[in-house]
């Protein structure tokens, strides 16, 4: 049986990291929502999506992030949907990140509008966010 101070740092840990992971997607999705053409040419960079598919992942994808964020803040099944998702966007981003660097693609991350360089450091950034919200995922269980 835990004990009572691990399950309340645990119950921390999980409220910091929906704090953190809804910061994160808020953001990420609002930059892209209000600059779609850096977005498109961001995913364009990747070479692996038709541009058809570019266009619909352009204007989905930040509403999608945006969603999930609010999610996390609304009712247990809700949340739990909302983590499930950011968590699956997340090892796709992370995967696609993975392939771009093997690829010695030279392009921008497309997190953000902040035209960051893509790196072995944005794909292990990007390992880290998946831990943080899988501890964030945690607290309805606590």
């Amino acid at each position: 049986m835990k004990s009572l101070r691990s399950k309340t740092i645990m119950k921390w840990m999980c409220w910091a990291a929906q704090i953190m992971v809804t910061l994160l997607f808020l953001k990420s999705g609002w930059d892209k929502i209000i600059d779609p053409e850096t977005f498109a040419r961001s995913i364009q960079g990747y070479q692996l999506v038709p541009d058809r598919v570019i266009v619909f992942m352009t204007w989905v994808l930040p509403w999608l992030e945006l969603w999930c964020a609010i999610a996390l803040w609304t009712t247990p099944l809700l949340r739990k949907s909302g983590w499930i998702l950011l968590i699956l966007m997340l090892s796709v981003f992370t995967v696609a990140k993975f392939s771009a660097v093997v690829r010695g693609l030279d392009i921008s991350c497309g997190c953000t509008t902040s035209g960051s360089p893509l790196t072995w450091w944005s794909v292990a950034t990007n390992v880290v966010w998946i831990g943080i919200s899988l501890i964030g995922s945690r607290r309805d269980d606590l």
